[in-house]
């Protein structure tokens, strides 16, 4: 059991030692952590981040079934969906989609609103735009 304890931790401790650069090590002072603290280090990463580059569907599946956030784009003028939605944002409420960060799961509902008859709730925040629905982001955004 002791050895498959210490198999996992330097496992983990390995994970960070080959997914960061030495400089980005030295910046975050990750170097100066033990084995043990990267190990807990990355299973905390693992429990509540996705990696931006990993498949959809495994890494970016939200845990209670919302879509998450996975591209906040043109200073929060448009944001793309882990469903692969792409979502045009109320110009009066794009000072509230700036700050959204990923991951965070985004729940849609009805707005009311002709023009944009969508409400995107940021679960983190509570925060809400009012958007609507286009097929593809406009290249060069």
């Amino acid at each position: 059991m002791m050895l498959l304890i210490a198999t996992f931790t330097l496992l983990a401790a390995q994970v960070i030692d080959t997914d960061m650069s030495r400089q980005d090590q030295k910046d975050t002072g990750i170097y100066k952590l033990t084995d043990k603290q990267k190990s807990s280090l990355q299973q905390w990463i693992d429990n509540n981040y996705t990696k931006r580059d990993a498949p959809l569907a495994a890494a970016q599946t939200p845990k209670k079934g919302q879509p998450v956030l996975q591209d906040n784009i043109g200073n929060g003028r448009y944001i793309r969906l882990s469903d692969l939605s792409a979502w045009e944002i109320n110009p009066e409420d794009t000072p509230i989609t700036q700050g959204w960060i990923t991951p965070v799961e985004i729940h849609v509902s009805k707005s009311g609103d002709a023009n944009y008859p969508f409400m995107l709730t940021n679960s983190l925040t509570e925060s809400k735009v009012r958007a609507k629905k286009i097929s593809s982001v406009p290249s060069g955004k």
